[in-house]
Order: structure tokens, then sequence, then C-alpha cells
């Protein structure tokens, strides 16, 4: 910060927040006359010991300083999102107008930065586990799962199992022959990392085993859920916080056995999202983090039979709200794919003797402008 700089913004109402303008003024007769450059950054800073933070630069105003303050009309594209300071347990996200002024060849130049107008959000408070929610224990039978999908991805299934153990044998077979082994005699595993400090090829595998482990049981449970087809329905127009839907209309799925007691969801929350560094050496990765937030139920049914071959979604004629979702959850405020704050819904069919079923909504279609005035 500088006491020689100054930012000023114009009064923004709520109703008008693409109309924002900057004043900039220069207080020290010795900076006129230099050449000064006025951006508009978005940040999301990660709560973490070893964050990967982001930021991106929404708007770039180059001029000369002069005794006359400056006033810059922040463009349209900058304010359509209603950009706004949020504070949260994984990431912090804040837009906010640096000016500089080019004028020190050796330190650092002479600047002020300021946050932008906050859009005034009141949203309730939210109890109880959005994890839960959006990732509910996936109870089910293996064996009966496994009879109910088609031979094709029964044949799958084995296929992935023996691939799994084929590939785990080998791989801790590698390790212990590199752990045994002098360093210019191992095969896959060093006895050191990309640092240079010593490590244990046996640690590495025992690593590897593991995540191999996860990727073929996730590619399991991907076979496993054939035991049904579940699709969502052409959606029309799009969803705002005054419309009303009929869940039948939503989605549609037929499954190859009786469904007994199987409930259908339509859940939504924010979602966290970053990235870390974990580990160190040849260790040393970016791990990325979806965190939920501020879980909602929208929607919950729970019917006690629906039989082999018939529609699913006859079985569910209520309709469904996006109303609470717009009153409780925070707008997207995201600066990448990556990085930011985002909303989240999706359809979960559930039941205890079936992998679950899962639809991830298309955010796209949702009116941005009702997270902020519903």
């Amino acid at each position: 910060m500088s006491n020689q700089l100054d930012i000023t913004f114009n009064s923004n109402s709520d109703n008008e927040p693409e109309k924002l303008k900057a004043k900039l003024s220069f207080l020290d007769p010795e900076l006129i006359g230099k050449e000064a450059t006025f951006t508009i950054e978005h940040h999301v800073n990660v709560n973490d010991s070893r964050p990967v933070d982001k930021s991106d630069t929404l708007f770039t105003h180059s001029f000369t300083a002069s005794s006359t303050p400056e006033l810059v009309t922040i463009p349209s594209h900058v304010m359509k999102e209603r950009p706004y300071t949020y504070n949260g347990a994984k990431i912090d996200v804040e837009c906010f107008a640096i000016l500089k002024v080019n004028d020190k060849w050796i330190r650092s130049d002479t600047s002020t930065q300021k946050r932008l107008p906050d859009t005034n959000l009141k949203k309730p408070k939210i109890g109880g586990s959005a994890s839960n929610l959006i990732e509910p224990k996936d109870v089910f039978s293996f064996t009966k799962n496994l009879m109910a999908i088609p031979a094709r991805n029964k044949i799958a299934t084995f296929g992935l199992m023996v691939i799994g153990l084929i590939l785990i044998v080998i791989n801790m077979i590698l390790g212990i022959h590199d752990q045994m082994s002098s360093e210019h005699a191992t095969i896959l595993y060093s006895h050191y990392d990309s640092d240079g400090d010593s490590s244990t090829p046996l640690g590495k595998a025992l690593v590897g085993c593991g995540a191999i482990g996860v990727a073929i049981w996730l590619a399991i449970k991907r076979q496993l859920r054939k035991y049904m087809t579940f699709k969502f329905r052409p959606i029309k127009g799009e969803i705002n916080a005054r419309k009303e839907f009929a869940v039948n209309e939503l989605i549609k799925g037929i499954s190859r056995t009786d469904l007994l007691n199987v409930r259908l969801r339509i859940v939504a929350c924010n979602m966290e999202k970053g990235k870390y560094v974990r580990g160190s050496g040849s260790n040393r990765r970016t791990v990325s983090f979806s965190n939920p937030k501020r879980g909602v139920m929208l929607y919950s049914k729970k019917v006690k039979r629906i039989p082999r071959n018939e529609p699913v979604e006859n079985h569910f004629k209520g309709s469904i709200s996006f109303e609470p979702m717009f009153k409780a959850l925070y707008p997207p405020n995201s600066v990448s794919s990556s990085h930011g704050l985002f909303v989240y819904w999706e359809v979960q069919l559930i039941h205890n003797e079936f992998v679950d079923q899962e639809l991830i909504g298309d955010t796209s279609i949702l009116c941005n402008d009702d997270f902020f005035n519903a």
C-alpha cells in the first residue's frame, strides 16, 4: 500500500452491477509524468501450508500519471459476473484493483491496491455435512450386482480384476527386487529421490500398488453400474428460481432387475476447488481438490419397488423447484476450471443392493443472477 496513490470507486448499486468507474489519483508530485498501470485482478488463494494459488488479470489500462485524476470505466465483461469476496474453508477468493507507477529502477514500483466493491450477499447458515450429502456411502452387494449386469460387463469386471492383480504383483516384485539391489541394478524404483535424498523402493512400490488398486476399483464400479440405464432428459431453457420441473421430465432409466427400496435425490452444493503440493523429491506432486460446502437437498423420494424393464421415471411424478439452491448457495466465483468456487448439483439413485447411480447436472444452464437476487 502507498499513501502516494489513491483508488476511489463510484457508488455501485446491486441493480446496476456492470456500471462501475474508478478515479485514480496521484498525491505525490514526483509521480506526475511517469508511466502508470491500472489492473483488475481476480485471485484464488488456497488455505494450505503448500498452496498452489492462481490469479487472472481481467483488465489492464496503461496511461501517464498527471495532476488530474484519471477516470477509468471498468469494462462490462469484468463486472458481468459480479465478482465478490469469498472466505471459505479451503480457499479465499477476492477481486481487487492495482494501481502501479513505474518510478523505481532497482526497488519495486510505487503501488496501491483496493478491493472492488462487494455485492451484498446474505446467505443463510447451513448445517450438516455437504460431503455426506454429495457423496453418500455406497453400500451394495458385489455378488448381486455382478449377477445383474450384462455378460460383456461381467467379463470386463473379471478382466479388470485379473489385470489389477497382475499389475500389483509385478509392481511388488519390482519393488522388492529394487529394494534388495544396488542402485545401478535397480529396474524401476531408485534408492534416491530427485533431490538426491535416500528413499525406499519398497515404499514407492506400495504407493504404486495403492494407486493401481484405486484405479481398478473405480473402473470395476463403472462396470457394475451397467445393471441399468440412467440418463438426463434434455432440459428445455434455463434453470432459475421461479421455474418448477416435473421430476420425471428430468431423468429416464430402465433397470435389468427389480429395484427395492430405492431413493431418488436431487442435491446441490458449492464446491471449493484448488491445488496444493505434497511429497518431495521424486514423490513431489500437485494435488487437485474439490471440497463440498453448503449442501442442499432439493428433492428426495423413496419407492418400495421398481419392476425390471419398467421406466424408472414413472415412479417419480412430483415436481422440483431449484429456488432453495439459489437462496442457499453462493454464485460461481472462479479464475479457472481448477481454482475457485463453483456450483454443483446432481441426481442420485440410491439403494443398498446395487452400486448407486449419479448424474452430474449442467451448471451452464443455471441463471447466475438468481444466486444474487433469490
